[in-house]
């Protein structure tokens, strides 16, 4: 599969979210970009370097002053290997949840299972993509009404 369409189908599905209304989401980002990085024991160059962006960028990202583009939150939950879930929203140590009460869902998860690597991470990104938009509707719809 052509991964340029997957990333054009994952920036046409976010656009409708406006990133910047929730300041919460903006700082636990910032913070969650820098704990990796050092974790990595990276510098801002170096993570900007494997994500083929400027060190000027990632210390924005950083502080909180922008949040990077869904093109972008990609490349580094890859580069650290995270899920976009955990890099926005998780608790670091949070334990995932096994209890699937869907049925349809659990079979569609156990095919999925049994798909080549390459295909299983392509189900995972675009869960991740579904699951970071709503839980950005959740915060900015938050946000607006308090």
């Amino acid at each position: 599969m052509n991964t340029g369409k997957l990333v054009d189908f994952k920036l046409d599905y976010c656009l409708d979210v406006d990133f910047k209304q929730s300041e919460a989401v903006s700082m636990l980002l910032a913070d969650r970009i820098r704990q990796l990085r050092q974790e990595h024991r990276w510098t801002q160059a170096e993570l900007g370097q494997k994500i083929k962006i400027h060190q000027k960028q990632i210390s924005s990202y950083e502080r909180g002053v922008n949040i990077p583009s869904t093109e972008v939150l990609i490349k580094m939950a890859d580069i650290f290997d995270v899920t976009l879930d955990y890099l926005a929203f998780e608790e670091k140590g949070s334990p995932g949840k096994v209890n699937i009460q869907d049925r349809e869902l659990l079979r569609r998860f156990e095919q999925v299972d049994r798909l080549p690597d390459h295909e299983k991470n392509l189900a995972k990104e675009v869960l991740d993509l579904i699951i970071l938009k709503t839980k950005f509707r959740e915060l900015v719809g938050t946000n607006q009404n308090s």
